[in-house]
């Protein structure tokens, strides 16, 4: 059952991987919720940005990092428009105000590039302070039509301060509310997963930028995609009826999560995972809420219900045959495999990483037997890509560890076509 919504430039499609559960054992069964942007006219006008940039400068940061921070920080700068604001914040030992909160007029861009040529790296990492100072700046620089939105620059090796990674997520969450964080890792030593983890839950992206150079473009990139927002603060509510489980949404987990930004032009796919009881009748799966904040600041709500139908008739139940969202829901349970595996690599835990990148090519090769031959092949490649990166990361290549944990956790939305 398909139910189709428009609402300003974001289109949301809702539709239930099959139209028929059985009356005696209910069943598993996946919900695709598919979000898309208009493109715009390249003269259309821009989303004016409160830009709060974090910059890292503790001593881990010496040599060619702290150069190459220096670097994005100008090129934030460069991409100002008028409207925009921005500020400023970097932290070793404490956190300091470097360019409060100000319009991105032309005096004021040449200023704040004056100052990031003179700074220096040295001491700790105290990144809570950091979180702490950017804050007032971020509230300083807030106002209706304009896009929150933080980027942080560092290793995420914090050592001072509030170091636990829990903690440091929920200081991020209370001290940035609603904007979105965009984290960029810097060096073979950061920590992917404490940076992926603030970047998702903040509806952002988390990059890591294996050459250096190429870390300018990347928070060029990013800006220009705050600037282009069609929709943000993007929260999903997954409401279960009476006796159905969600078991996760894939690539987040819980059943109330916030989703990426979406910038015009932009699809996300996201997909969940439910357990439905037997029964008679239509099968009330969920509810589904999608809230958001449209280009102009207005607040917007999307509401849907996922239905399906009971039947005892077997018929029906043998010809409803895997399609499109359940290879789609296998490439996203692919790319959540990936990640856990990545998290026990970090961890230490060798044997449980082995298992969860087993599970990769096993879905893979579940998947691929009921498909069709492009969306088989699709699913393999997959699924040998994810195991030759996953193979190079637990043999030690930190390089390959931090950009599969960027580029997992991005695929786990990614709209696939079969």
């Amino acid at each position: 059952m398909v139910t189709l919504l428009l609402l300003a430039a974001l289109h949301v499609n809702t539709q239930v991987e099959h139209d028929f559960l059985s009356e005696k054992t209910g069943g598993e069964v996946y919900v695709q919720i598919d979000l898309a942007a208009d493109a715009v006219r390249e003269d259309a006008h821009r989303v004016p940005v409160n830009a709060v940039m974090i910059l890292d400068r503790s001593g881990s940061m010496h040599g060619m990092k702290i150069e190459r921070a220096r670097e994005a920080a100008r090129a934030l700068v460069q991409a100002l428009g008028p409207e925009d604001r921005f500020a400023i914040v970097d932290f070793s030992n404490r956190a300091r105000v470097v360019v409060p909160s100000t319009a991105a007029t032309l005096d004021a861009k040449a200023n704040a590039l004056a100052l990031i040529s003179a700074i220096q790296p040295g001491g700790g990492t105290n990144m809570s302070a950091a979180f702490d100072a950017a804050a007032p700046q971020l509230s300083e620089g807030r106002a209706h039509g304009r896009v929150d939105k933080v980027f942080v620059a560092s290793d995420g090796q914090a050592n001072q301060g509030i170091s636990a990674r829990p903690a440091l997520l929920r200081l991020a969450r209370q001290d940035f509310g609603a904007a979105t964080v965009s984290t960029f890792g810097i060096g073979d030593d950061y920590d992917e997963q404490f940076m992926t983890q603030l970047a998702v839950q903040a509806g952002g992206r988390a990059r890591y930028v294996s050459n250096g150079a190429d870390l300018p473009q990347a928070f060029a990139l990013e800006f220009s995609r705050a600037a282009k927002a069609v929709a943000h603060d993007v929260r999903l509510d997954v409401r279960p009826f009476k006796n159905v489980r969600v078991i996760h949404v894939v690539g987040f987990g819980a059943g109330s999560v916030r989703l990426p930004d979406i910038a015009a032009g932009e699809e996300r796919r996201v997909l969940v995972k439910l357990a439905a009881p037997p029964g008679r009748g239509t099968a009330e799966l969920a509810d589904i809420e999608l809230t958001y904040r449209d280009a102009r600041g207005a607040d917007q709500k999307i509401c849907a219900t996922a239905l399906a139908q009971y039947t005892a008739d077997a018929v029906k139940l043998d010809a409803q045959k895997p399609n499109q969202i359940t290879w789609q829901a296998a490439m996203g349970e692919m790319a959540d495999s990936a990640q856990n595996a990545l998290r026990y690599q970090a961890a230490n835990e060798p044997e449980m990483a082995r298992k969860e990148q087993a599970r990769v090519a096993q879905i893979a090769a579940q998947a691929a037997a009921a498909a069709p031959a492009p969306a088989a092949k699709k699913l393999k490649e997959r699924a040998t890509l994810y195991d030759a990166r996953l193979s190079a990361s637990g043999a030690g290549r930190q390089s390959e560890r931090k950009a599969l944990s960027a580029d997992a956790s991005e695929e786990s939305t990614q709209a696939v076509a079969f």
